[in-house]
């Protein structure tokens, strides 16, 4: 019997020890017969679809194809590094202990492995080629186009895929091919952005079928190469990042089985820390509220790649904007996530005090104090990041009138107040009484409303004037005066309410 047989053998019989490992044929009969129903009812739509993607598609307009593509290389980039955090080669903690350690052959146990994240990478680079092919538009040779073009996707997302198992391998590796991803994205996005900013841009013409298809054969050829990098390395794998793979992707099964998101922040922050070692530094002689503000602020300070990520997702909303110009609701939500983002970037202190209010007692300070001054760095970031986004969005000619950087400090304080909010939320209550509505006898569970809805109750309608701004239902200056009293409204409420 093969290594591969003997690990098949061995997982049917940990995973089913009161079944035969050889079972017959009848024993499947459900789940080949679901799969046949099941592609028969999905046959007609998928070639429907396929007959609508084979058709002629117009290309889009210049800048749009510009910013999507810049998105679309970005997203692709995040990916690589999702993948490179994550695994990618993941084992099942039960795999990792009982398999991976055992005498059973490494490429054995690891293979099924590989060839999941393979699936998946393959199935969002098609996905990514498809966005793509959309952009560019179909002049002729539809079905050849449309092949050729989710070909490059896929093979190119399993070439990324490929790499970030071979760095797995190594975490100074894996710590160099993160940063070739992040340098990757910024780059997209600085040269989208700095081709959207053009006046005029000439009309693209259309991929040649030919240059199409010579790019397919070169990234099928370099997945096929890359596979078989991997293959090889499976043998002699390493079992320490599997094992720390595993680690994570049983914190994130924790986080789905308990409905629990804070645990997979946990793991990332832990993460992040156990890899570095921080200086020691003397606690400065200032007041209480002052020195816990202090923290947050060297906090950031030790995060410079946060920092940077911050201010490089400023131009994210001039690229929607460019990519969907009559879509105003898409970017002005996403200029509130910006501000919403960037404020809770400053909030990480409180975060991890939560339900601790050790530091306080040990200051002596009071609840209010202490607010007042942690509120600062969230508000900071947030008027930096809205002022920033809603300046270039005013120089890209996204949005009509000036003065609109003045609703960034006019806003800031909404997005701190709400940062702080979701930093204090804590764990879910999953013993809360569930609410049921009166027509339809639904059920929706108090626990996850409230934690869900802790921050976005002040964060919408907080936002209200710069959201009806962005949309083009008022003007920037009394947006801009509207803005700023209600947020001095909210600020004053949360002070209030704090210090009960």
């Amino acid at each position: 019997m093969t290594d591969r047989a003997t690990a098949h053998a061995v997982r049917a019989a940990i995973r089913a020890p009161g079944r035969r490992a050889d079972a017959h044929w009848s024993d499947r009969y459900l789940p080949v017969a679901g799969a046949a129903v099941g592609g028969a009812l999905l046959l007609g739509p998928f070639q429907g679809l396929l007959g609508e993607l084979s058709a002629p598609l117009p290309p889009a307009p210049p800048l749009t194809v510009v910013a999507g593509l810049t998105l679309v290389t970005a997203v692709l980039a995040g990916l690589l590094q999702v993948a490179v955090v994550a695994g990618p080669l993941l084992l099942t903690p039960a795999d990792a202990r009982w398999l991976l350690l055992s005498p059973l052959g490494r490429r054995a146990v690891l293979t099924p492995a590989a060839l999941r994240a393979a699936a998946a990478a393959s199935a969002v680079g098609g996905v990514l080629g498809g966005v793509t092919l959309s952009l560019l538009g179909m002049p002729d040779h539809g079905a050849l186009r449309l092949t050729a073009t989710v070909a490059c996707g896929a093979s190119y997302a399993l070439i990324g895929v490929g790499l970030a198992v071979l760095a797995q391998r190594s975490e100074r590796a894996a710590r160099v091919l993160r940063r070739v991803a992040g340098g990757a994205a910024v780059l997209a996005v600085l040269g989208g952005e700095a081709v959207t900013a053009g006046v005029r841009v000439r009309p693209l013409p259309p991929v040649p079928l030919s240059a199409l298809l010579g790019v397919a054969g070169a990234g099928v050829l370099g997945a096929l190469v890359t596979a078989v990098l991997v293959g090889r390395s499976l043998a002699t794998f390493p079992a320490g990042p599997v094992l720390e793979a595993a680690t994570r992707l049983s914190a994130a099964g924790d986080a789905v089985v308990a409905l629990e998101p804070s645990f997979l922040s946990r793991v990332a922050e832990n993460a992040y820390w156990r890899e570095r070692r921080p200086p020691s530094r003397p606690w400065p002689a200032w007041p209480g509220p002052l020195v816990l503000a202090w923290l947050d602020w060297r906090g950031l300070r030790r995060r410079p790649a946060r920092l940077a990520v911050l201010i490089l997702s400023t131009l994210v909303p001039v690229l929607l904007a460019t990519a969907w110009p009559d879509r105003q609701l898409l970017w002005a939500a996403a200029v509130a996530v910006l501000a919403l983002v960037a404020a809770s970037a400053g909030a990480d202190g409180v975060r991890r005090e939560t339900g601790s209010p050790a530091l306080r007692r040990l200051f002596g300070v009071a609840g209010l104090p202490a607010d007042a001054a942690r509120l600062v760095l969230p508000a900071a970031l947030a008027a930096g990041s809205l002022t920033g986004a809603l300046a270039l969005l005013e120089l890209a000619e996204a949005v009509p009138g000036t003065g609109w950087a003045w609703l960034g400090p006019a806003a800031a304080a909404v997005p701190a107040v709400a940062a702080l909010r979701m930093a204090r939320r804590g764990h879910i209550d999953h013993a809360s009484t569930p609410v049921v509505m009166p027509m339809t006898g639904t059920r929706i569970p108090t626990g996850w409303l409230t934690w869900s809805l802790s921050g976005l109750d002040v964060a919408v309608p907080g936002l209200l004037p710069l959201l009806l701004a962005l949309t083009g239902a008022i003007r920037p200056g009394p947006a801009a005066a509207a803005q700023a009293a209600l947020s001095a409204l909210v600020l004053a409420a949360y002070l209030r309410f704090r210090r009960r």
